[in-house]
């Protein structure tokens, strides 16, 4: 065991730029075991921080789920929107899934205080971080930023051969998840006005995201980005972090065939699926084509989000984009987004000219496995209503919105 000298970690050397970087000061100091248990055997130095119960950290197990449905039922009052978290059997489905690794936060008496929540996806090689909670009476007592740390040592390092990202979309009623993340070297890179709905009151989300170093160097695709004129301050904030390198700015001209456009809207057909916890799959298709868009309902946010769509020409997806906007109005909905390819600057005029608004570069976010590479795309939403005027966001949040013009600070 190390000397508790040697325990010690200098909180600058946080804020780190890539997950190689974060872990690289704690792999002498901290057994990274979240099956059997990880104690924090370590001390982050800083002034300003102040003395809190370190919490031991382990994966949580199938009996947990009732204690983990009561933490967000302490948190939110029975207000939360993703039902599934409210679910005694849900939570016990997620935490037997392998796309899932849930911790529990315990203090040393064995006390759960919180939980956190990672869901895997090995074959995008993506990870994504949601629910980091802590029960309201332990807040401020337990050390939160010791917490997270602990938690991405753990997760991190048991899956660094499998998951090249991590990304979460924090909210924005506050800025302290934000700044643990950023802590963590997880850095704004997208903006979601007006997607949540949190304790009864509509919310903004920021996403944050950190990559495995040779996602973003050497696996990142080598062909030139082209985007459109409306993009190029997104690019410019993702460029001035990750050196991206050369873009292309253009402003291609789209010529639809109207016959065309005639044709497919007599062929459209609308698949929707219900699913556990009140959400909806909605698949919309032309009549003997392959192409699809799809999309998924969420009615306690009313918003509709994880588009994915796949086209042959663009009077498809241009067919696709007034359909998708016409069931979004009968429904009421608020919130839509859509991840757009960095490489097809006419889809992404589609999606300008359908209303949609450019809101975050994100370099290497899709991966395809025959060629081990990773693309960028851009993140593309709409919203109605007034973003909440009293936001609070951590410094590199405002410096998004302001590149965004979305609000003034």
């Amino acid at each position: 065991m190390a000397s508790q000298v040697e325990n010690i970690v200098p909180f600058e050397q946080l804020f780190s730029e890539s997950t190689d970087h974060f872990l690289l000061p704690f792999q002498e100091i901290v057994k990274p075991d979240i099956v059997n248990g990880m104690h924090l055997t370590f001390e982050l130095t800083d002034k300003l921080r102040e003395e809190k119960i370190s919490p031991v950290l382990r994966l949580a197990r199938p009996e947990d789920a009732e204690e983990i449905v009561y933490v967000y039922l302490d948190i939110y009052k029975g207000t939360y929107p993703y039902k599934e978290m409210e679910s005694v059997e849900g939570v016990r489905e997620m935490i037997q899934s392998n796309e899932y690794e849930w911790l529990m936060f315990m203090d040393s008496e064995g006390t759960t205080v919180g939980c956190f929540t990672y869901q895997l996806d090995f074959e995008k090689r993506r990870g994504y971080m949601r629910g980091f909670n802590l029960k309201p009476y332990y807040q401020g007592k337990i050390d939160a930023v010791k917490a997270c740390v602990g938690s991405m040592i753990g997760v991190w390092s048991t899956y660094h051969d499998r998951i090249s990202m991590w990304y979460c979309e924090n909210r924005t009623a506050h800025s302290k998840s934000q700044y643990i993340a950023q802590v963590c070297g997880i850095k704004p890179i997208a903006f979601f006005p007006c997607k949540d709905v949190f304790l009864n009151k509509v919310e903004s989300d920021l996403m944050q995201i950190v990559y495995k170093k040779e996602a973003i160097k050497d696996q990142r695709c080598k062909e030139t980005p082209r985007i459109l004129p409306e993009i190029k301050s997104c690019y410019s904030y993702a460029d001035n972090r990750y050196q991206l390198g050369d873009v292309i700015i253009t402003s291609p001209r789209v010529r639809l065939n109207l016959r065309e456009i005639v044709k497919l809207k007599h062929t459209l057909e609308l698949e929707i699926e219900k699913e556990n916890f009140g959400y909806e799959s909605f698949t919309i298709t032309f009549k003997h084509r392959d192409s699809y868009l799809k999309f998924l309902y969420t009615p306690q946010v009313q918003n509709f989000e994880k588009i994915e769509y796949h086209i042959t020409r663009l009077e498809e997806l241009f067919v696709f984009l007034q359909e998708f906007k016409r069931i979004a109005h009968e429904i009421g909905i608020r919130y839509y987004e859509c991840f757009v390819s960095a490489y097809e600057p006419e889809h992404q005029k589609v999606f300008v000219d359908a209303g949609f608004i450019p809101r975050g570069y994100v370099p290497s976010w899709m991966y395809h496995p025959d060629t081990d590479e990773f693309e960028d795309h851009i993140v593309f939403n709409y919203f109605k209503g007034d973003i909440d005027k009293n936001i609070r966001l951590i410094d590199e949040g405002w410096d998004l919105l302001k590149v965004l013009d979305v609000l003034k600070r």
